[in-house]
């Protein structure tokens, strides 16, 4: 009974809950599990509905962790697919004439190019200007006005 914790001497604690890693993965779960059992006296046994919390737990835990991944992976796909459209619809306006509304006033010029900023959105490049593609009001053939 004096050696309730050693089962854990070779994560020396930090493995499992510190920041190292910054991330709590099913070995140190399971590993504090069987540390739990081998540890657990004669007389007082772990009871098997508390065992199968634990079990249940530690179940949903990696299957919450594998959606979350999905998602994240999907969102990406998603951000990804999005700015190709984006770009798609943008070249289109490659060489034609746009006007957009700025600070309450109209604008125009020719598209020069088309890029993705920072934050993912779609802009223009018209002279020097920098065009929200959600901005544009109206679209001519490179020249003309309507």
């Amino acid at each position: 009974m004096s050696n309730t914790i050693s089962g854990l001497g070779g994560l020396n604690g930090a493995g499992i809950l510190g920041t190292s890693s910054a991330k709590f993965g099913e070995n140190p779960f399971l590993q504090l599990l069987v540390t739990q059992m081998r540890s657990q006296t004669p007389l007082e046994p772990i009871d098997n509905q508390s065992f199968m919390q634990q079990m249940a737990s530690f179940s949903s835990m990696e299957e919450q962790r594998e959606m979350n991944d999905n998602l994240l992976r999907l969102l990406d796909f998603q951000g990804a697919l999005a700015r190709m459209q984006g770009l798609a619809e943008g070249s289109s306006l490659l060489g034609k004439e746009v006007t957009w509304t700025a600070d309450g006033k109209e604008q125009s010029g020719t598209v020069d190019s088309v890029f993705v900023n920072d934050t993912g959105e779609v802009k223009l490049k018209v002279g020097e200007h920098e065009v929200d593609l959600r901005a544009v009001t109206k679209i001519a053939a490179g020249g003309q006005k309507e």
